[in-house]
Protein backbone atom coordinates (compact mmCIF):
# COMPACT_ATOMS: atom_id res chain seq x y z
CA UNK A 1 0.00 0.00 0.00
CA UNK A 2 1.37 3.39 -1.03
CA UNK A 3 2.06 5.78 1.85
CA UNK A 4 0.65 9.30 1.20
CA UNK A 5 3.35 11.96 1.03
CA UNK A 6 3.22 14.91 3.47
CA UNK A 7 2.65 17.21 0.50
CA UNK A 8 -0.64 15.47 -0.30
CA UNK A 9 -2.43 17.19 2.55
CA UNK A 10 -0.94 20.62 2.08
CA UNK A 11 -3.47 22.07 -0.39
CA UNK A 12 -6.32 21.13 1.95
CA UNK A 13 -4.45 22.54 4.95
CA UNK A 14 -3.84 25.78 3.05
CA UNK A 15 -7.53 26.03 2.14
CA UNK A 16 -8.50 25.58 5.79
CA UNK A 17 -6.00 28.23 6.88
CA UNK A 18 -7.34 30.71 4.31
CA UNK A 19 -10.91 29.96 5.33
CA UNK A 20 -10.05 30.62 8.97
CA UNK A 21 -8.27 33.89 8.18
CA UNK A 22 -11.20 35.08 6.05
CA UNK A 23 -13.66 34.05 8.75
CA UNK A 24 -11.69 35.99 11.37
CA UNK A 25 -11.94 39.26 9.45
CA UNK A 26 -15.61 38.72 8.68
CA UNK A 27 -16.52 37.93 12.30
CA UNK A 28 -14.53 40.90 13.62
CA UNK A 29 -16.20 43.21 11.12
CA UNK A 30 -19.68 41.91 12.01
CA UNK A 31 -19.44 41.37 15.78
CA UNK A 32 -16.30 43.02 17.13
CA UNK A 33 -13.43 41.42 18.99
CA UNK A 34 -15.01 40.64 22.35
CA UNK A 35 -18.07 38.94 20.86
CA UNK A 36 -16.00 36.80 18.49
CA UNK A 37 -15.13 33.32 19.73
CA UNK A 38 -12.87 30.54 18.48
CA UNK A 39 -15.92 28.28 18.18
CA UNK A 40 -17.69 30.80 15.93
CA UNK A 41 -14.62 31.22 13.77
CA UNK A 42 -14.24 27.48 13.33
CA UNK A 43 -17.93 27.09 12.49
CA UNK A 44 -17.82 29.91 9.94
CA UNK A 45 -14.78 28.33 8.29
CA UNK A 46 -16.49 24.91 8.40
CA UNK A 47 -13.75 23.31 10.43
CA UNK A 48 -13.02 22.45 14.06
CA UNK A 49 -11.57 24.28 17.06
CA UNK A 50 -8.75 21.75 16.97
CA UNK A 51 -7.84 23.02 13.50
CA UNK A 52 -7.60 26.53 14.94
CA UNK A 53 -5.37 25.55 17.85
CA UNK A 54 -3.06 23.61 15.58
CA UNK A 55 -2.28 26.92 13.89
CA UNK A 56 -2.55 29.60 16.59
CA UNK A 57 -2.35 29.55 20.40
CA UNK A 58 -5.24 31.97 21.01
CA UNK A 59 -7.71 34.41 19.46
CA UNK A 60 -5.32 37.37 19.51
CA UNK A 61 -2.70 35.43 17.54
CA UNK A 62 -5.37 34.40 15.04
CA UNK A 63 -6.50 38.01 14.62
CA UNK A 64 -2.90 39.14 14.11
CA UNK A 65 -2.40 36.51 11.41
CA UNK A 66 -5.63 37.52 9.63
CA UNK A 67 -4.73 41.21 9.54
CA UNK A 68 -1.15 40.49 8.48
CA UNK A 69 -2.35 38.24 5.67
CA UNK A 70 -4.87 40.82 4.42
CA UNK A 71 -2.27 43.59 4.36
CA UNK A 72 0.23 41.38 2.54
CA UNK A 73 -2.45 40.54 -0.01
CA UNK A 74 -3.15 44.25 -0.52
CA UNK A 75 0.49 44.96 -1.41
CA UNK A 76 1.98 41.59 -2.39
CA UNK A 77 5.00 42.93 -4.30
CA UNK A 78 7.76 45.31 -3.18
CA UNK A 79 7.72 48.84 -4.64
CA UNK A 80 9.07 49.14 -8.19
CA UNK A 81 11.29 52.09 -7.14
CA UNK A 82 11.11 53.59 -10.59
CA UNK A 83 8.94 56.56 -9.67
CA UNK A 84 8.17 57.72 -6.12
CA UNK A 85 4.78 59.24 -6.89
CA UNK A 86 3.58 56.26 -8.88
CA UNK A 87 4.80 53.79 -6.23
CA UNK A 88 3.01 55.77 -3.53
CA UNK A 89 -0.18 55.91 -5.58
CA UNK A 90 -0.11 52.15 -6.17
CA UNK A 91 0.62 51.31 -2.53
CA UNK A 92 -1.95 53.69 -1.05
CA UNK A 93 -4.63 52.75 -3.59
CA UNK A 94 -4.15 49.07 -2.81
CA UNK A 95 -4.36 49.77 0.92
CA UNK A 96 -7.51 51.88 0.51
CA UNK A 97 -9.15 49.21 -1.64
CA UNK A 98 -8.45 46.61 1.06
CA UNK A 99 -9.83 48.86 3.79
CA UNK A 100 -12.92 49.91 1.84
CA UNK A 101 -13.81 46.91 -0.29
CA UNK A 102 -13.04 43.99 2.05
CA UNK A 103 -13.76 43.09 5.67
CA UNK A 104 -10.30 44.34 6.70
CA UNK A 105 -11.40 47.94 7.21
CA UNK A 106 -14.29 47.14 9.53
CA UNK A 107 -12.17 44.56 11.34
CA UNK A 108 -9.48 47.13 12.12
CA UNK A 109 -12.09 49.70 13.10
CA UNK A 110 -13.52 47.18 15.57
CA UNK A 111 -10.08 46.72 17.14
CA UNK A 112 -9.06 50.38 17.43
CA UNK A 113 -11.05 51.13 20.64
CA UNK A 114 -9.25 48.17 22.27
CA UNK A 115 -5.79 49.27 21.19
CA UNK A 116 -4.51 49.69 24.76
CA UNK A 117 -5.44 46.19 25.86
CA UNK A 118 -2.30 44.05 26.22
CA UNK A 119 -3.41 41.28 23.85
CA UNK A 120 -4.32 43.66 21.00
CA UNK A 121 -1.74 46.41 21.31
CA UNK A 122 0.93 44.33 19.59
CA UNK A 123 -1.55 43.22 16.90
CA UNK A 124 -2.38 46.78 15.83
CA UNK A 125 1.20 47.97 16.22
CA UNK A 126 2.39 45.19 13.94
CA UNK A 127 -0.25 46.08 11.34
CA UNK A 128 0.80 49.73 11.47
CA UNK A 129 4.50 48.86 11.22
CA UNK A 130 3.83 46.69 8.16
CA UNK A 131 2.07 49.51 6.34
CA UNK A 132 4.78 52.02 7.23
CA UNK A 133 7.54 49.64 6.12
CA UNK A 134 6.19 49.48 2.58
CA UNK A 135 6.10 53.28 2.41
CA UNK A 136 9.61 53.59 3.85
CA UNK A 137 10.86 51.33 1.08
CA UNK A 138 9.49 53.83 -1.42
CA UNK A 139 11.07 56.91 0.20
CA UNK A 140 14.51 55.52 1.13
CA UNK A 141 17.42 56.65 -1.07
CA UNK A 142 15.30 59.24 -2.91
CA UNK A 143 15.23 63.05 -2.68
CA UNK A 144 12.16 62.64 -0.44
CA UNK A 145 13.85 60.58 2.28
CA UNK A 146 14.23 63.67 4.49
CA UNK A 147 11.31 63.92 6.94
CA UNK A 148 10.16 60.54 5.67
CA UNK A 149 8.22 59.63 8.82
CA UNK A 150 6.26 62.89 8.71
CA UNK A 151 5.44 62.35 5.05
CA UNK A 152 4.15 58.87 5.92
CA UNK A 153 2.10 60.30 8.80
CA UNK A 154 0.44 62.76 6.43
CA UNK A 155 -0.37 60.16 3.78
CA UNK A 156 -1.72 57.54 6.16
CA UNK A 157 -3.40 60.23 8.24
CA UNK A 158 -5.59 61.17 5.29
CA UNK A 159 -6.77 57.57 4.99
CA UNK A 160 -7.32 56.99 8.72
CA UNK A 161 -9.10 60.31 9.30
CA UNK A 162 -11.49 60.01 6.36
CA UNK A 163 -12.28 56.34 6.90
CA UNK A 164 -12.21 55.86 10.66
CA UNK A 165 -13.07 59.34 12.01
CA UNK A 166 -15.34 60.91 9.40
CA UNK A 167 -16.65 57.68 7.91
CA UNK A 168 -16.09 58.93 4.35
CA UNK A 169 -14.73 57.00 1.41
CA UNK A 170 -11.24 57.83 0.18
CA UNK A 171 -11.26 58.56 -3.53
CA UNK A 172 -8.45 58.21 -6.06
CA UNK A 173 -8.39 62.01 -6.40
CA UNK A 174 -7.82 62.33 -2.63
CA UNK A 175 -4.78 60.07 -2.86
CA UNK A 176 -3.40 61.91 -5.88
CA UNK A 177 -3.79 65.31 -4.22
CA UNK A 178 -2.18 64.12 -0.98
CA UNK A 179 0.83 62.72 -2.87
CA UNK A 180 1.25 65.95 -4.83
CA UNK A 181 1.20 68.00 -1.63
CA UNK A 182 3.52 65.71 0.34
CA UNK A 183 6.05 65.60 -2.52
CA UNK A 184 5.74 69.31 -3.25
CA UNK A 185 4.38 68.83 -6.76
CA UNK A 186 1.46 71.22 -6.32
CA UNK A 187 2.14 74.93 -6.63
CA UNK A 188 0.25 77.30 -4.28
CA UNK A 189 -3.14 78.23 -5.70
CA UNK A 190 -4.96 81.54 -5.51
CA UNK A 191 -8.01 80.81 -3.28
CA UNK A 192 -9.97 83.54 -5.10
CA UNK A 193 -9.70 81.73 -8.42
CA UNK A 194 -12.27 79.01 -8.94
CA UNK A 195 -10.11 76.82 -11.14
CA UNK A 196 -10.67 73.13 -11.67
CA UNK A 197 -8.13 70.99 -9.82
CA UNK A 198 -5.91 68.91 -12.06
CA UNK A 199 -4.55 65.60 -10.83
CA UNK A 200 -1.63 63.53 -11.99
CA UNK A 201 -2.06 59.80 -12.43
CA UNK A 202 -0.51 56.84 -14.17
CA UNK A 203 2.03 57.83 -16.83
CA UNK A 204 1.64 61.52 -15.89
CA UNK A 205 3.59 60.80 -12.70
CA UNK A 206 6.45 59.38 -14.74
CA UNK A 207 6.63 62.59 -16.75
CA UNK A 208 6.52 64.76 -13.64
CA UNK A 209 9.20 62.80 -11.78
CA UNK A 210 11.41 60.96 -14.25
CA UNK A 211 13.66 58.48 -12.52
CA UNK A 212 12.49 59.25 -8.96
Amino acid sequence: MKTPSPEAGRPQAERVTKALLDATLEELAAKGYEATTIAQLAKRARTSKQAVYRRWPDKAAMVAAAIRSALETANPAPPQRSNVAQDLFTCLSNTVDALQETALGEAIRALVPLRNTPELNSVLSEAEDARRLVLRQIFIATPFEADMETRIDLLLGLIYFKLHIRGHRVMRADIETAIQLVLGLTAPRDPDKNEATEHLSGDDYRVALPGL
